[in-house]
């Protein structure tokens, strides 16, 4: 677990717990999670293997949102793409995974499981994007690690759980109306959630960067 010494003003404007999820078939040890804790203000990270682990970790962070990066959790209406992929290539060229392409289908398919179970339960669960959050704010992984840390290399063990803050930030970001939602042809296709780019907050967070 990782904690500030100093609080940045950024966190100042904040209230709320976030959860995100980089997520991989279980058994590998590969699904990075990470917190954002603008209450006390904090952030933690681990890497965790099992469904049983993972939903574990969630429940007890008692979080705002959950957002879940890799899989889509929507499964195309026609071909192996979504109308969320055509768009997202559109829009910038964010390049999205098709769903149902190769080994997309199992992890999208765990995806679709792991989200479904925490809605259950009144979690309010998001489809994120990583690379795209980081495209559309103008920043790289290192950028992004000093607004949360000045030290990465002490605090976070791989880029699974950099990914899983950058999913829990994109949380951050739409409980404070700084995101859009590129939707598909229907409820079953999902949304994926993007940080607006004329959203003030970018200018924000390039202060911090």
């Amino acid at each position: 677990m990782a904690t500030r010494d100093q609080v940045n003003p950024f966190y100042e404007q904040m209230s709320g717990i976030y959860v995100g999820i980089d997520l991989a078939l279980p058994g590998r040890r590969r699904t990075g999670v990470g917190v954002l804790n603008t209450v006390e203000p904090m952030y933690f990270v681990n890497t965790l293997s099992s469904r049983e682990e993972l939903v574990s970790f969630a429940l007890g962070q008692k979080p705002s949102f959950v957002c879940i990066d890799a899989p889509p959790l929507g499964l195309p209406r026609h071909g192996f793409n979504r109308l969320i992929e055509i768009k997202a290539r559109k829009l910038g060229g964010l390049r999205l995974l098709p769903p149902l392409l190769g080994s997309m289908r199992l992890l999208t398919m765990y995806g679709i499981q792991v989200a479904n179970y925490l809605r259950q339960v009144n979690i309010k669960v998001l489809e994120v994007h990583p690379t795209s959050t980081l495209k559309v704010l103008g920043m790289d992984r290192q950028g992004f690690m000093r607004i949360i840390t000045s030290s990465l290399r002490a605090q976070v063990s791989n880029v699974h759980e950099i990914d899983a803050l950058v999913s829990a930030f994109t949380c951050l970001l739409h409980d404070h109306g700084c995101t859009e939602a590129l939707t598909g042809y229907g409820d079953d296709e999902g949304a994926l959630i993007i940080p607006r780019s004329d959203c003030e907050i970018q200018v924000l967070l390039r202060g911090y960067a």
